[in-house]
């Protein structure tokens, strides 16, 4: 009866032992592939713009485009974010790419907010994608310096897409890249001016700083430094014409 017993535990485990693996399938086969969409960033990816006008003309490029937003349709609802942010991010160039030329994306009527594009299986708004999944799911104000809305005040469009394996160091090196720039951050005396992204989601950058000015400090602590905490962080203008890369226009 012992030996029949073990027997049987061996059998149980390896039962559960191959469920594990049926079960990773799915997962595995569904991700969502990265590989077009880094291919256009690598592309057209310029400095701090990206060069519309080369996509538009670039019929591969805009195949790889079109094949990553298929696969953005069909991905999974628990993607990581690296994938959200890839898709948010495409789908900005794609949106303005069919529109091209564009000055300004604030020229299209409902673009972050009624504009509708298939998610993860659903019809979803750029703003739905933003505040509604990232924001929401994955609550780090990092994610402001990797989300790209199209404008020449956005951070720059990192010119690799995001993967999971490297991203916490990859959403470091943004944030410091964009508030080491003069359209993240600007110190002029005792004067604090930054972004009017951390103004408009000042809750994010409060949350995981403190405050506006200590989230500031963390990823810039050499342009603040002597500033008094008490310090009201100002706004800068934001300019929403498209980023198109600055050689280019």
């Amino acid at each position: 009866m012992k030996r029949i017993a073990r027997c049987d535990v061996v059998e149980v485990v390896r039962a559960l032992l191959l469920a594990m693996v049926v079960s990773l399938v799915p997962s595995l086969a569904s991700a969502l592939d990265v590989e077009p969409w880094d291919r256009v960033l690598r592309a057209h990816a310029r400095g701090e713009g990206f060069d519309y006008a080369g996509l538009a003309r670039d019929e591969a490029g805009r195949r790889d485009l079109a094949t990553f937003l298929e696969g953005v349709a069909l991905m999974r609802e628990d993607e990581p974010l690296s994938s959200w942010l890839n898709a948010y991010d495409a789908i900005v160039v794609s949106e303005i790419v069919e529109r091209w030329p564009l000055e300004s994306v604030m020229r299209v009527p409902g673009f972050f907010d009624r504009e509708r594009h298939r998610v993860a299986g659903r019809e979803r708004t750029l703003d739905d994608i933003e505040h509604r999944v990232i924001r929401a799911r994955f609550r780090d104000a990092r994610v402001h310096a990797a989300l790209v809305c199209g404008a020449r005040s956005c951070p720059a469009l990192h010119p690799r897409a995001f993967r999971e394996s490297d991203l916490d160091a990859t959403l470091d090196r943004l944030t410091r890249a964009w508030m080491a720039s003069d359209r993240g951050l600007r110190v002029e005396g005792g004067t604090v001016r930054a972004s009017a992204i951390l103004t408009w989601y000042s809750a994010d950058f409060e949350r995981d700083g403190g405050s506006v000015l200590g989230w500031i400090r963390r990823y810039a602590p050499e342009r603040v430094r002597g500033i008094s905490d008490a310090t009201v962080v100002g706004e800068l203008g934001y300019d929403w014409s498209v980023n198109q890369s600055a050689a280019l226009r």
